[in-house]
């Protein structure tokens, strides 16, 4: 009998800790308007990402990232935007000779004469021959879509890929 009134007493205070967390003590200025990001999303069609892979001429550096040496080539990442492509057959006096297109790329990776490219949601490797890239394969949908600086996800429809943020 002892037992069943040290354990009813016990059963009891646990309930009643558990039910604590439901209450609510605080006033109705305590609740803030959901968080919307300040960044707008950059986006382009299905379409458009796989026909924006191209070379062109040399430009300004905006948000430099990794660099990747192949061979006399130094590729820096400009994020979002694409490779700043360097002649480094005289190293000490690299050449910007150009710069790789390549939407919503924030990632490389080089192995023979192909370039494995992370650009937004696709996976995609090229070749660079005489000045042109061609673009052996594309895998869609490899890596979702991009999250704004802040964390944020942004919803998009089915064709629609994200590929940079504004401010």
């Amino acid at each position: 009998m002892i037992h069943s009134k040290k354990f009813l007493f016990i059963y009891s205070l646990l309930a009643l800790l558990m039910l604590q967390s439901c209450w609510y003590m605080g006033s109705d200025d305590d609740f803030h308007e959901p968080y919307v990001s300040p960044y707008e999303p950059i986006i382009i069609s299905r379409d458009q990402i796989e026909n924006s892979i191209k070379i062109s001429e040399p430009r300004t550096m905006i948000k430099a990232g990794k660099i990747y040496v192949k061979d006399s080539y130094i590729f820096i990442t400009d994020e979002n935007k694409g490779f700043h492509i360097y002649d480094n057959s005289n190293p000490n006096n690299p050449q910007l000779i150009g710069f790789l297109e390549v939407p919503g790329a924030t990632d490389m990776a080089i192995k023979d004469n192909s370039i494995y490219i992370n650009q937004a949601v696709d996976l995609v490797a090229v070749n660079l021959i005489n000045n042109d890239v061609v673009v052996q394969k594309r895998i869609p949908n490899t890596f979702p879509q991009k999250l704004s600086p802040d964390g944020w996800q942004h919803q998009v429809g089915e064709n629609e890929i994200i590929v940079d943020w504004n401010y």
